[in-house]
């Protein structure tokens, strides 16, 4: 059976007992109501006969007191009245009544006796009655007689089920009512909505991940939908980043290959710079020599120059060549490193204004003596902050803080700066790979930024580590360790 059919059935049976309760319980108030409007107009009756009887003498007004009885009698829901003179044991009766009067008569006498109204439902010849007995008095208060009056209950019967058929009629129709309106509201609001839900998880399951369900409401079945074209929208997402990553896997595996040639390259760089580096010495030691040996004019002197010049250039680009392929011992000195990231800054600021990037710094207000490079130091901020700059071309926010931080298993303290993007983030898969050689997302890079920052870092005696979540930004948190200076020079 389906959801929506089970709903319906179940709440019409809920509609259908709620009604009937209320259908029930509307009768019996129904029927109270009427019942304490017939005993009110007998009541009433017997208090105009009351009246009457009491201002006259019984005995001697009988053919007053029939005819009054006789009377009351020619009401139609009035069976008959009896009326009883206890002093002289006088009984009055309607012509309508005759023999089986006696219960009655008991009625008025109990009445006499306990001198209070009787209440009693009856039957007096196969006719259901009401009997309303009460006592009479004299002037000073002296029970002399009492009255029965027989009221026909068959009107009030009538009236009863004239009423139970129009409440009945009343709650059919309500049942009815209902019972489609929560038909029709469970097969649109419902039925028909999960339909389509049902429809858009078949297409997924065949791989269609641009299926979308278009359900524009404010309920959780609107919210349902919209998670699910959100589920289809990060399906869609990581069918593609697994193609990407495969992509990049082939990419990884071709730049490994690229890298071994690369590491042989380097080797033979190094020795060649260093083969080209000795004659190149002894070449720019006979130039000098010769300048002094000759006559110089204007010609020769500026062709020196130019020699000189480009042997310059040439042994610059050959230290570059070997920094690269052996980096310097790191020179330890007394250093502020939030000076050295303002410093940094300030060499970034035209790029991060043109990028419309906020600045979010947040430095400490003491800084610690720290000892460190100042110049591989900003050659490692320098790196840092062009990717983050980098991460943000739209524009973002860049976060730097200092802190100081205490390691819970040594108690030993170290000095963090983390530097944070907004950009669109690092793959997981990537981060484990960040700090390796040649290993690089920039269609331009070279793959040897974050190695060279790791390895600068390494010999601080300090770490880097990244946080990354895709689509939301980067974090890249540097520690370099607080030590006396017998640990830096051990």
């Amino acid at each position: 059976m389906k959801l929506g059919t089970k709903l319906t059935v179940y709440l019409s049976l809920i509609i259908v007992i709620v009604l009937s309760g209320y259908g029930y319980f509307h009768i019996l108030s129904r029927r109270e109501i009427l019942v304490r409007k017939m005993k009110v107009e007998v009541e009433s009756t017997g208090r105009n006969l009351k009246v009457s009887l009491e201002k006259v003498q019984i005995p001697r007004e009988r053919e007053y007191v029939q005819d009054l009885i006789d009377g009351i009698e020619e009401y139609e829901k009035t069976l008959g009245v009896i009326v009883y003179h206890q002093g002289k044991d006088l009984v009055f009766n309607s012509r309508s009544l005759g023999e089986g009067i006696e219960p009655y008569l008991n009625l008025v006498k109990r009445s006499i006796k306990e001198d209070l109204h009787q209440e009693e439902f009856g039957v007096y010849r196969k006719v259901p009655i009401f009997t309303y007995a009460f006592p009479l008095k004299d002037k000073k208060g002296k029970n002399i007689g009492g009255v029965s009056i027989l009221q026909h209950t068959s009107f009030m019967e009538d009236d009863i089920k004239r009423a139970e058929w129009n409440i009945l009629i009343t709650v059919l129709i309500l049942i009815g009512g209902i019972v489609a309106i929560v038909l029709m509201g469970t097969r649109k609001w419902i039925s028909q909505p999960i339909s389509l839900l049902v429809v858009g998880i078949n297409h997924i399951a065949k791989g269609n991940l641009d299926t979308r369900i278009d359900i524009r409401r404010k309920d959780e079945i609107s919210q349902l939908a919209g998670a699910f074209n959100q589920m289809a929208v990060d399906l869609k997402k990581a069918q593609q980043e697994v193609i990407q990553q495969a992509d990049a896997k082939v990419e990884l595996e071709r730049s490994l290959r690229q890298s071994e040639k690369l590491g042989i390259i380097g080797k033979l760089a190094s020795e060649l710079a260093h083969e080209i580096r000795t004659p190149l010495t002894s070449i720019k030691i006979f130039i000098q020599s010769l300048e002094k040996e000759i006559d110089m004019d204007g010609n020769r002197e500026e062709d020196f120059g130019i020699i000189k010049k480009e042997i310059d250039r040439i042994n610059e680009n050959i230290t570059r060549l070997l920094n690269f392929a052996r980096p310097e011992e790191p020179q330890f000195q007394e250093i502020n490193v939030h000076e050295l990231l303002k410093d940094t800054l300030n060499l970034l600021m035209t790029k991060i204004q043109n990028n419309k990037i906020q600045l979010d710094i947040s430095f400490l207000n003491a800084h610690p003596q720290l000892k460190g490079d100042p110049k591989q130091l900003t050659q490692v901020f320098l790196n840092l902050l062009l990717n983050a700059i980098e991460a943000m071309p739209q524009g973002g926010t860049l976060a730097i803080r200092s802190s100081i931080e205490t390691n819970p298993d040594n108690k030993d303290k170290f000095f963090q700066i983390v530097i944070q993007d907004t950009g669109q983030g690092i793959p997981e898969s990537d981060i484990p790979h960040l700090f390796e050689p040649f290993f690089t997302t920039k269609k331009e890079g070279t793959g040897l930024g974050l190695s060279i920052v790791n390895s600068l870092i390494q010999k601080h005696r300090g770490q880097i580590e990244v946080e990354s979540e895709w689509g939301r930004g980067s974090s890249f948190i540097l520690t370099l360790p607080i030590r006396k200076e017998a640990s830096w020079e051990e």
